[in-house]
Protein backbone atom coordinates (compact mmCIF):
# COMPACT_ATOMS: atom_id res chain seq x y z
CA UNK A 1 0.00 0.00 0.00
CA UNK A 2 3.32 2.43 0.17
CA UNK A 3 6.03 2.99 -2.24
CA UNK A 4 8.14 0.17 -0.66
CA UNK A 5 5.26 -2.21 -0.69
CA UNK A 6 5.05 -1.43 -4.27
CA UNK A 7 8.78 -1.51 -5.22
CA UNK A 8 8.78 -5.48 -3.37
CA UNK A 9 6.01 -6.54 -6.03
CA UNK A 10 8.34 -4.89 -8.94
CA UNK A 11 11.32 -7.43 -7.25
CA UNK A 12 9.13 -9.82 -7.38
CA UNK A 13 8.39 -9.71 -10.96
CA UNK A 14 11.51 -9.26 -11.87
CA UNK A 15 12.01 -12.54 -10.05
CA UNK A 16 8.98 -14.46 -12.43
CA UNK A 17 10.55 -12.90 -15.46
CA UNK A 18 14.24 -14.76 -13.98
CA UNK A 19 11.93 -17.90 -13.51
CA UNK A 20 10.86 -18.02 -16.52
CA UNK A 21 13.61 -17.45 -18.39
CA UNK A 22 16.01 -19.82 -16.77
CA UNK A 23 15.53 -20.73 -13.10
CA UNK A 24 19.43 -20.89 -12.57
CA UNK A 25 19.47 -16.85 -12.45
CA UNK A 26 17.26 -17.16 -9.81
CA UNK A 27 19.98 -16.09 -6.98
CA UNK A 28 19.22 -19.04 -4.39
CA UNK A 29 19.67 -21.65 -7.06
CA UNK A 30 21.89 -20.30 -9.73
CA UNK A 31 24.05 -22.00 -11.87
CA UNK A 32 25.30 -25.01 -9.53
CA UNK A 33 21.87 -25.99 -8.64
CA UNK A 34 20.17 -26.50 -11.69
CA UNK A 35 20.76 -30.11 -12.64
CA UNK A 36 19.92 -29.31 -16.40
CA UNK A 37 19.89 -26.19 -18.77
CA UNK A 38 16.50 -24.49 -18.96
CA UNK A 39 13.88 -24.97 -21.77
CA UNK A 40 15.18 -21.65 -23.14
CA UNK A 41 18.94 -22.47 -23.40
CA UNK A 42 18.23 -25.95 -24.66
CA UNK A 43 16.69 -24.67 -27.73
CA UNK A 44 18.77 -21.70 -28.04
CA UNK A 45 21.81 -24.35 -28.09
CA UNK A 46 20.49 -26.80 -30.57
CA UNK A 47 19.51 -23.74 -32.92
CA UNK A 48 22.64 -22.05 -32.37
CA UNK A 49 24.61 -25.11 -32.89
CA UNK A 50 22.76 -26.34 -36.28
CA UNK A 51 22.80 -22.57 -37.72
CA UNK A 52 26.33 -22.38 -37.17
CA UNK A 53 27.55 -25.42 -38.87
CA UNK A 54 25.30 -24.31 -41.93
CA UNK A 55 27.89 -21.06 -41.96
CA UNK A 56 24.52 -18.93 -40.46
CA UNK A 57 25.12 -15.51 -38.54
CA UNK A 58 23.20 -15.68 -34.83
CA UNK A 59 22.62 -12.96 -32.76
CA UNK A 60 21.10 -13.63 -29.05
CA UNK A 61 19.42 -10.68 -27.23
CA UNK A 62 18.74 -10.86 -23.32
CA UNK A 63 17.90 -8.37 -20.68
CA UNK A 64 19.84 -10.64 -18.12
CA UNK A 65 24.02 -10.63 -17.79
CA UNK A 66 23.69 -13.73 -16.30
CA UNK A 67 21.43 -15.60 -18.79
CA UNK A 68 24.34 -14.34 -21.37
CA UNK A 69 27.11 -15.49 -19.26
CA UNK A 70 25.29 -19.13 -19.25
CA UNK A 71 24.62 -19.26 -22.78
CA UNK A 72 28.38 -18.55 -23.60
CA UNK A 73 29.73 -21.43 -21.18
CA UNK A 74 27.16 -23.83 -23.05
CA UNK A 75 27.88 -22.91 -26.18
CA UNK A 76 31.84 -23.06 -25.97
CA UNK A 77 31.23 -26.90 -26.26
CA UNK A 78 29.13 -26.91 -29.22
CA UNK A 79 30.32 -23.92 -31.80
CA UNK A 80 33.69 -23.11 -30.09
CA UNK A 81 34.87 -20.36 -28.31
CA UNK A 82 36.57 -18.54 -31.04
CA UNK A 83 33.06 -18.15 -32.95
CA UNK A 84 31.29 -16.87 -30.09
CA UNK A 85 31.53 -12.73 -29.31
CA UNK A 86 29.89 -10.85 -26.61
CA UNK A 87 28.57 -7.32 -26.22
CA UNK A 88 27.14 -6.24 -22.59
CA UNK A 89 27.20 -3.28 -20.62
CA UNK A 90 31.25 -3.88 -19.27
CA UNK A 91 32.43 -4.44 -22.58
CA UNK A 92 35.06 -0.96 -23.27
CA UNK A 93 35.65 -1.77 -26.55
CA UNK A 94 32.17 -1.98 -28.29
CA UNK A 95 33.83 -2.19 -31.99
CA UNK A 96 35.83 -5.35 -31.63
CA UNK A 97 33.41 -7.43 -30.93
CA UNK A 98 30.43 -5.85 -33.35
CA UNK A 99 34.12 -5.61 -36.40
CA UNK A 100 34.87 -9.26 -35.55
CA UNK A 101 31.43 -10.74 -36.16
CA UNK A 102 30.71 -8.44 -38.98
CA UNK A 103 33.94 -9.64 -40.83
CA UNK A 104 34.04 -13.67 -39.63
CA UNK A 105 33.75 -16.00 -42.57
CA UNK A 106 31.97 -18.37 -41.01
CA UNK A 107 29.28 -18.97 -39.31
CA UNK A 108 29.36 -17.83 -35.42
CA UNK A 109 27.39 -16.59 -32.58
CA UNK A 110 26.66 -13.02 -30.94
CA UNK A 111 25.23 -12.78 -27.28
CA UNK A 112 23.91 -9.15 -26.83
CA UNK A 113 22.81 -7.24 -23.78
CA UNK A 114 19.84 -5.66 -24.65
CA UNK A 115 20.23 -2.50 -23.48
CA UNK A 116 23.80 -2.29 -24.46
CA UNK A 117 23.52 -3.60 -28.04
CA UNK A 118 19.96 -2.00 -28.33
CA UNK A 119 21.00 1.39 -30.35
CA UNK A 120 24.05 2.77 -31.40
CA UNK A 121 25.82 -0.39 -33.49
CA UNK A 122 25.02 -2.44 -36.87
CA UNK A 123 25.37 -5.81 -37.08
CA UNK A 124 24.12 -6.21 -40.85
CA UNK A 125 25.53 -9.54 -41.08
CA UNK A 126 23.10 -11.59 -38.91
CA UNK A 127 21.07 -13.85 -40.44
CA UNK A 128 18.94 -14.99 -37.60
CA UNK A 129 17.75 -13.14 -34.14
CA UNK A 130 16.69 -15.14 -31.10
CA UNK A 131 15.11 -12.89 -28.25
CA UNK A 132 15.56 -14.65 -25.19
CA UNK A 133 13.40 -12.59 -22.90
CA UNK A 134 10.65 -10.13 -23.58
CA UNK A 135 11.06 -6.63 -22.47
CA UNK A 136 8.66 -4.30 -21.08
CA UNK A 137 8.65 -1.83 -23.30
CA UNK A 138 8.63 -3.44 -26.76
CA UNK A 139 10.29 -0.22 -28.69
CA UNK A 140 13.79 -1.54 -27.00
CA UNK A 141 13.18 -5.09 -28.84
CA UNK A 142 12.30 -3.38 -32.07
CA UNK A 143 15.47 -1.25 -31.65
CA UNK A 144 17.41 -4.31 -31.04
CA UNK A 145 16.11 -6.38 -34.14
CA UNK A 146 16.80 -2.78 -36.11
CA UNK A 147 20.67 -3.57 -35.74
CA UNK A 148 20.38 -6.27 -38.27
CA UNK A 149 17.81 -4.19 -40.88
CA UNK A 150 20.85 -1.60 -41.99
CA UNK A 151 22.02 -0.11 -44.90
CA UNK A 152 23.80 -2.91 -46.70
CA UNK A 153 21.73 -6.00 -45.20
CA UNK A 154 21.50 -8.13 -48.19
CA UNK A 155 18.69 -10.98 -47.40
CA UNK A 156 16.15 -11.79 -45.59
CA UNK A 157 16.73 -11.83 -41.20
CA UNK A 158 14.51 -14.40 -39.17
CA UNK A 159 13.55 -13.16 -35.64
CA UNK A 160 12.29 -15.24 -32.94
CA UNK A 161 10.66 -14.09 -30.02
CA UNK A 162 10.93 -17.00 -26.92
CA UNK A 163 8.17 -16.63 -24.64
CA UNK A 164 7.53 -19.00 -22.14
CA UNK A 165 4.38 -20.16 -21.95
CA UNK A 166 2.33 -19.93 -18.84
CA UNK A 167 4.04 -17.43 -17.25
CA UNK A 168 4.21 -13.72 -16.56
CA UNK A 169 6.41 -13.44 -19.88
CA UNK A 170 3.39 -14.81 -21.72
CA UNK A 171 0.75 -12.31 -20.27
CA UNK A 172 3.02 -9.46 -20.81
CA UNK A 173 3.06 -10.29 -24.20
CA UNK A 174 -0.87 -10.78 -24.29
CA UNK A 175 -0.88 -7.03 -22.69
CA UNK A 176 1.19 -5.58 -25.16
CA UNK A 177 -0.71 -7.10 -28.29
CA UNK A 178 -4.16 -6.04 -26.85
CA UNK A 179 -3.12 -3.01 -25.37
CA UNK A 180 -0.57 -1.64 -28.04
CA UNK A 181 -1.46 1.95 -27.88
CA UNK A 182 -1.33 1.92 -23.77
CA UNK A 183 1.88 0.08 -23.38
CA UNK A 184 4.06 2.36 -22.45
CA UNK A 185 1.42 4.82 -20.25
CA UNK A 186 0.98 1.42 -18.57
CA UNK A 187 4.81 0.78 -18.13
CA UNK A 188 5.08 4.47 -16.96
CA UNK A 189 2.82 3.35 -14.27
CA UNK A 190 5.09 0.63 -13.07
CA UNK A 191 8.25 3.22 -13.26
CA UNK A 192 6.15 5.37 -11.27
CA UNK A 193 5.66 3.36 -7.58
CA UNK A 194 4.30 7.12 -6.15
CA UNK A 195 1.32 6.71 -8.09
CA UNK A 196 -0.65 3.99 -5.98
CA UNK A 197 -3.66 3.72 -8.50
CA UNK A 198 -1.80 3.61 -11.65
CA UNK A 199 0.65 0.94 -10.19
CA UNK A 200 -2.44 -0.80 -9.03
CA UNK A 201 -3.65 -1.00 -12.70
CA UNK A 202 -1.19 -2.26 -14.49
CA UNK A 203 0.13 -4.84 -11.80
CA UNK A 204 -3.75 -6.30 -12.11
CA UNK A 205 -3.21 -6.24 -16.03
CA UNK A 206 -0.30 -8.59 -16.00
CA UNK A 207 -1.50 -10.67 -12.84
CA UNK A 208 -5.11 -11.11 -14.58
Amino acid sequence: DDARGRLTILSLLTRLRQAACDAALLPWIGPEGASEPGGKLSVLLDRAEELCAAGKKVLIFSQFAKFIDLAKSALKTRVGEDCIYTLTGSTRDRSAPVNSFQNSSRGCVMLVSLRAGGTGITLSEADYIFLADPWWNPAVEEQAVDRAHRIGRRGDVFVYRMIAGGTVEERVRNLQARKRKLFDDLVGGLRDVSNREKFAQTIAEILR
